[in-house]
């Protein structure tokens, strides 16, 4: 008996492995992640209290997506909250869902996660550039060639930073602000107020509002279609988004910024993701 449990975490120490390496190569072999958001998805959205919330951490394109093991070297934080409380998730290694725990308290509850950093390399700037332009982020043509990137074999540093929005029980209460980088906060409650027909969300950086900034907005509707739109903050950083009861609402954009000289020579751009998920109760 002892033998064949050691033989089962064997082989699933070597699947978290292969698919470690998989996803790497996927990245590095593309040279892009533009069209791969990472999310945090729960199974329900909607909890009675003493029910167990489960909530994968997901990456892919178009809501849909592989769901990713607890692998601790990857995060730097991954906590849950009720009233700005921090609660560090406590999960194992190679968990699946990676977050799952009985919710004894009601109210809103936020899950946040946040990776530490990872790399990947350009073959050309064409493809970076692309990618940009995706996302909106500027004139980077005209950075890159003013800071003096090369134009070809360059890396980019990127870091997640993602939240899910849940109710349990009578869902009352609020999201909070968490200090990240960067980072998305519901202004108003769904699960509580539904007379209000849009999502109000503020979108900051470095605590401080993010004007003018593209977020792109995923809708799943309960037929379990996908529309994509894009909209802008405001000048405080707020956003405005129309919703229809009933559907789940991805929130994803993007913030790059020069890499920090201390990270090398070839690590020139650093980008920061910021995304929240929640499903909008009929």
């Amino acid at each position: 008996m002892e033998q064949a449990l050691i033989r089962i975490a064997r082989a699933n120490l070597i699947l978290l492995i292969v698919t470690s390496k998989i996803l790497t190569f996927v990245v590095l072999s593309t040279g892009s992640t533009f069209s791969h958001e990472l999310w945090l998805e729960p199974k329900v959205f909607i909890l009675n209290t003493n029910e167990t919330l489960k909530v994968n951490i997901k990456l892919g394109e178009k809501m849909e997506g592989a769901n990713l093991a607890f692998i601790p070297k990857n995060i730097e934080e991954f906590f849950w909250s009720q009233d700005g409380v921090k609660n560090i998730v406590q999960s194992g290694l190679g968990d699946r869902p990676a977050f799952s725990k009985e919710m004894v308290e009601e109210g809103l509850t936020s899950i946040v996660y946040v990776s530490k950093p990872a790399t990947l390399m350009y073959r050309k700037f064409e493809k970076f550039e692309k990618f940009a332009r995706h996302k909106d982020l500027g004139p980077v043509k005209q950075l890159h060639a003013e800071y003096g990137f090369p134009e070809k074999d360059f890396f980019e540093t990127y870091r997640r930073f993602a939240k899910a929005i849940v109710g349990v029980g009578s869902s009352s209460g609020n999201d909070n602000y968490f200090g990240l980088t960067t980072e998305f906060i519901l202004l108003n409650n769904p699960f509580e107020n539904r007379i209000h027909d849009f999502l109000k969300l503020k979108l900051v950086y470095e605590g401080k509002p993010r004007k003018r900034a593209q977020v792109k907005v995923f809708e799943r509707s309960d037929t379990g279609a996908v529309r994509i739109t894009n909209t802008k903050t405001s000048h405080d950083g707020i956003a405005i988004v129309p919703i229809k009861r009933g559907s789940v609402y991805l929130f994803d954009a993007v913030k790059l910024r020069p890499a920090k000289q201390s990270i090398d020579q070839k690590t020139v751009w650093e980008t920061l993701w910021a995304s929240l998920m929640i499903e909008v109760p009929k």
